[in-house]
């Protein structure tokens, strides 16, 4: 019997996890020489990539290989091999975006055709003009919109999506309040640079644990 190929197993953020692990143990190889530390970093990896996510046998062989990495060249590679393994962002149509956002007038619509959607978790565009941004996630295989305001120019400070030290700015929404007639906005920090944003995330829950506590 023909052996069937590994289909790609990886979320985006499950890739940008795994490459978030291998400079951990890049950084030990680089600033010391003691096997303690380095073994300790190889031990707290495994114990974050290799034991907490169940992977298939066939999916952990191809994992497995990061832990005994030596050098930044073979990391490189390996990264390089696991890319084939990358479930994308779902394709999403300019048709499909502006039903998701129906309500929005004139709706400024992202060059989808420029987009990587191996490269991203979450879709998000901007309208400098309005000083707008919209972003879209998948869930449970449907998509889910969201759209609100942003301060202008970026702060430092951290973001709520990534949780990294970034050039940020403030992003306001609205909803509905609970009184007929009344609205709450709720104010969050996040990446001026959502493409930028996107190379960081390592947690998707995280992400729709934002847009679930924005849109109530």
């Amino acid at each position: 019997m023909e052996k069937q190929p590994i289909q790609p197993f990886l979320t985006v953020a499950n890739y940008r996890f795994i490459e978030q692990q291998l400079d951990k143990i890049l950084q030990a190889l680089a600033t010391t020489k003691d096997q303690n530390v380095i073994h300790a970093v190889r031990g707290l990896v495994r114990s974050d990539v290799i034991d907490s996510f169940s992977w298939s046998d066939e999916e952990a062989k191809l994992v497995d290989p990061l832990i005994d990495i030596q050098d930044k060249a073979e990391g490189e590679a390996f990264l390089e091999q696991l890319e084939a393994y990358i479930i994308p962002f779902r394709a999403v149509e300019a048709g499909k975006l502006k039903s998701l956002f129906k309500k929005e007038k004139k709706l400024k619509l992202p060059n989808l055709e420029n987009i990587d959607f191996r490269q991203i978790s979450y879709l998000a565009w901007d309208d400098p003009g309005k000083l707008r941004r919209y972003m879209v996630i998948e869930e449970n295989g449907k998509n889910k919109a969201l759209k609100g305001t942003f301060t202008h120019p970026a702060i430092k400070g951290i973001c709520t999506l990534c949780n990294c030290h970034s050039d940020v700015v403030r992003f306001t929404t609205t909803v509905k309040g609970e009184a007929s007639g009344t609205f709450a906005n709720h104010y969050n920090y996040i990446c001026a640079d959502s493409q930028q944003c996107n190379q960081h995330i390592t947690d998707m829950e995280k992400v729709r644990a934002f847009f679930e506590r924005v849109t109530k």
